[in-house]
């Protein structure tokens, strides 16, 4: 039945990650490309453009929404600036190749939780942006970052134990 079957790159890491359930799934979606982003709905014929929602300048793909745009990385570059991992070079590129090229960057124990700390960005600027299109509601980079980092002690909180030794290092 799974003869010429192929695992999507991430696939492993994805289900030893420490996330909840719903977040998981999500990365699940975005690994196999199926998150309904402008980009598909104007492929599939269901709008008129593709251009992203929240820095109205290039084509909304999901790569562009968590590494490329404008937005998505002024809030990764002030939440790695707290955690002290301002060394991480956020471009725009397919994000699960960004996320495994940077996950080998740290030592054992915070390996699992810049996993989760990922999984955590993306949800957040996936929601982020479907507030701003289907609500109209938006928020700053400094207020979404800040609401990430209190979604992060949540986390923490709720026991994932990787997060919380990255945790540890937010200032």
């Amino acid at each position: 039945m799974f003869l010429g079957s192929s695992t999507p790159v991430g696939a492993k890491q994805l289900w030893k990650t420490r996330a909840p359930p719903r977040v998981r799934f999500f990365i699940w979606l975005a690994l196999h490309g199926r998150c309904w982003t402008a980009e598909r709905r104007f492929r599939h014929g269901l709008q008129t453009s593709d251009t992203c929602i929240i820095c109205d300048q290039s084509s909304e793909t999901l790569d562009h929404l968590v590494l490329g745009c404008v937005f998505s990385r002024e809030v990764w570059g002030i939440l790695l600036r707290r955690l002290q991992l301002g060394h991480l070079l956020v471009v725009e590129q397919p994000i699960f190749d960004w996320w495994l090229k940077a996950r080998k960057t740290f030592n054992k124990p915070f390996r699992a939780g810049f996993d989760s700390f990922f999984f955590l960005m993306a949800w957040n600027l996936w929601k982020e942006r479907n507030v701003r299109t289907f609500q109209g509601v938006q928020r700053s980079a400094s207020k979404l970052a800040d609401d990430i980092h209190q979604e992060l002690n949540s986390w923490c909180s709720a026991g994932y134990r990787g997060l919380v030794a990255l945790a540890a290092r937010l200032a």
